[in-house]
């Protein structure tokens, strides 16, 4: 089985580079006062948080997600092995899904090294979907801000949309190489619209497709 790219990315990861605010960026004084990585030798790696959405309500009108169980299994095998602490979801609605991650904001994460949020399902434009319901990417950002989760500030809090079948199609496309007068296209893949949010300091946003596309 050919390994996924956010799997990929998970196991070249660690350590990272500070991800500052747009404020801090503004102060070169402020940003040079900031060390070069975080602090990853805490007594806990932390916490993942994997949704899986493989079925939705047939009032949604979304196709069902074959082949996600295997992603969520790489990709929980994989935080394993990095040390985390996995909890993972399968087919949740919003409801649930939001109490989950208000429990995870409120939690004490003062000797974890980091927080991590894995979506697997469909997407939209800012928003992911639970099973019965489309979820505001601002409002689940917006649990963790350092005004809402104290233990997590100036730690990385890392969130991840693995999102398919969006309203556009997103053209992949390969180098051109000595002599070639045109670029080729070999896959065509269905991604979701997702917008990055102003997500504050040390929030570390990864989709699968750039955003508008």
């Amino acid at each position: 089985m050919k390994t996924p790219p956010t799997v990929v990315f998970i196991h070249s990861f660690f350590f990272v580079s500070r991800v500052p605010s747009l404020t801090t960026m503004a102060s070169e004084e402020k940003a040079s006062d900031l060390p070069l990585e975080y602090q990853m030798d805490n007594k806990q790696r932390g916490l993942a948080l994997i949704f899986n959405q493989e079925h939705f309500d047939l009032k949604l009108n979304l196709n069902q997600r074959r082949g996600t169980a295997k992603d969520k299994a790489s990709l929980t095998e994989r935080f394993q092995e990095l040390g985390f602490k996995v909890k993972a979801y399968d087919d949740i609605k919003k409801k649930k899904m939001l109490c989950i991650l208000r429990k995870a904001a409120e939690a004490n994460h003062t000797d974890a090294d980091c927080f991590v949020c894995v979506f697997l399902s469909h997407g939209d434009d800012g928003h992911v979907f639970a099973c019965d319901n489309t979820v505001d990417i601002k409002e689940i950002t917006a649990l963790f801000k350092g005004n809402r989760c104290r233990s997590l500030v100036g730690k990385p809090k890392i969130f991840i949309f693995q999102a398919c079948r969006g309203k556009v199609h997103e053209n992949a496309v390969t180098p051109l190489a000595r002599g070639d007068s045109e670029m080729s296209s070999e896959v065509v893949e269905e991604a979701a619209i997702l917008c990055t949010p102003p997500a504050g300091e040390d929030f570390l946003m990864c989709y699968c497709v750039s955003e508008g596309e």
